[in-house]
């Protein structure tokens, strides 16, 4: 893997970034302090500019988890991929980009040789905050006065309460209900979907019936959420993505399951799991080492034709 972005066979991946971050961009375009003319030996100030915009591009609204790859950056600028890594070398060392965390990217792509280099924008607090001033309203003179009370108000006499001993009641605490902890909590599609939009697939799950969101959850229950994206990233094609998920439903159930782990040793067999011969000199396996082969539970041919 490169130290500048990622490796060529990178861009055969889809990146994060969808949707377009507003407000990445505008930081780049409006914030970022790129010297214009650049020291000797960096790229140009355009250069640097057009790069910096291909990573808000794909970054989040904070600026982070941008990494598309070389050559996904050289189409954006029109120059070389060569170009491209010297562009974020020089951007790491003006402190505008640094590198992120490359775990969050090697669930969605296995392989070491094509993962990209996750970039964050060095974004600060209040770079995205908007320049339109919080007060809504007309603020223009009426009747030629600037007074604040409106035409035909009257004068309001004020009371004032006088103190009592009675001390104030106290705010009652919130009591959080386990009903309203699992109500927060995303459910199994829910994580599946937000794990298939940071691997770039595009696919809705709102458009699923509720058999097809059984056979998911079942599949999930199953492999996990990192095994069913990574099964979908294979069967993605970019110049055709699928539009609903329900596409991949016959892939998923398809897959083998895990082998289940071996219960501890019981101490009476050997080391391949063999007890003693009984008396007519027949082996005999130990029953600790005899577990039931984990398998999905069969489905109707009605569900599984409604996932077809």
């Amino acid at each position: 893997m490169s130290d500048y972005g990622g490796v060529e066979h990178a861009s055969a991946y889809p990146c994060a970034g969808d949707p377009v971050s507003i407000e990445a961009i505008t930081w780049a375009l409006e914030r970022a302090d790129i010297p214009s003319p650049t020291p000797p030996g960096m790229p140009s100030a355009p250069a640097l500019t057009v790069v910096l915009l291909g990573l808000a591009n794909h970054a989040s609204r904070h600026g982070a988890d941008a990494y598309p790859s070389v050559r996904k950056l050289a189409g954006y600028a029109r120059i070389s991929e060569r170009q491209v890594q010297r562009c974020l070398k020089a951007l790491v060392a003006l402190g505008l980009i640094s590198k992120g965390d490359q775990a969050r990217i090697a669930a969605t792509i296995p392989r070491e040789d094509r993962r990209p280099v996750l970039y964050n924008l060095s974004m600060k607090r209040g770079d995205t905050s908007s320049p339109r001033s919080s007060e809504r309203g007309d603020k223009t003179k009426r009747h030629g006065m600037t007074g604040t009370t409106e035409r035909g108000d009257t004068p309001v006499t004020r009371t004032v309460l006088e103190p009592t001993n009675e001390p104030a009641a106290l705010p009652r605490p919130t009591i959080r209900t386990r009903d309203a902890t699992r109500a927060q909590q995303p459910s199994p599609i829910d994580r599946l979907a937000t794990a298939c939009r940071r691997a770039g697939l595009s696919a809705r799950f709102d458009t699923l019936t509720p058999a097809k969101c059984a056979l998911v959850e079942q599949s999930i229950d199953t492999h996990g959420v990192d095994a069913l994206v990574r099964a979908a990233l294979e069967r993605h094609r970019p110049w055709d993505p699928a539009r609903s998920a329900a596409a991949w439903i016959p892939l998923w159930h398809s897959l083998q399951p895990p082998r289940p782990k071996l219960p501890p040793r019981c101490g009476r067999c050997d080391e391949y799991g063999w007890l003693p011969d009984d008396e007519l000199g027949r082996a005999v396996r130990c029953p600790c080492r005899q577990v039931t082969s984990h398998r999905i539970a069969t489905l109707p041919r009605e569900t599984m034709l409604l996932a077809a």
